[in-house]
């Protein structure tokens, strides 16, 4: 693999109060919230804040599908390990992946969530525009890819 071959975003998040149920363990619901994190730093490592996305759009890149395998439990201040890459790059939407993993490598859940881009004015599908494009492209690989670059 060479130096700048794409790679998966990491970051990391503990399991905060708001997280857990009545003993301990973290509410299925928590996830998004990882999930919305991941996101938000990845974006902003490719160069894409959120503050920048929202000062002039002219896409919306709302969400269509989300899917969670949860594989196995966390704690209440456990360290999670967020890794989360573009899967998919289409045309029009694109799959964000992403893995909450415990630090020796245990799998808690497993996400895929299908963003797609729409016009502003109308709510009508529309192509990703190239800045995005260009701008994920590092964090572009297969599931198989992100898993080996760990």
């Amino acid at each position: 693999m060479s130096v700048n071959a794409p790679a998966p975003f990491r970051c990391t998040d503990r399991v905060r109060w708001a997280d857990v149920d009545l003993v301990g363990i973290m509410r299925f619901s928590a996830v998004t919230r990882f999930l919305e994190m991941a996101e938000q730093e990845l974006l902003r490592a490719a160069g894409l804040p959120y503050s920048f996305l929202f000062d002039a759009p002219e896409v919306w890149m709302p969400r269509r599908h989300l899917s969670v395998d949860y594989l196995a439990p966390a704690r209440i201040d456990d360290l999670l390990h967020l890794v989360i890459w573009v899967s998919r790059l289409g045309n029009t939407s694109l799959t964000l992946t992403m893995e909450l993993r415990h630090a020796d490598g245990r799998v808690v859940a497993r996400v895929a969530m299908v963003v797609v881009c729409v016009a502003v004015e109308g709510f009508t599908k529309r192509p990703l525009p190239r800045l995005v494009r260009d701008a994920l492209a590092p964090f572009v690989c297969s599931d198989d890819e992100a898993r080996r670059a760990l």
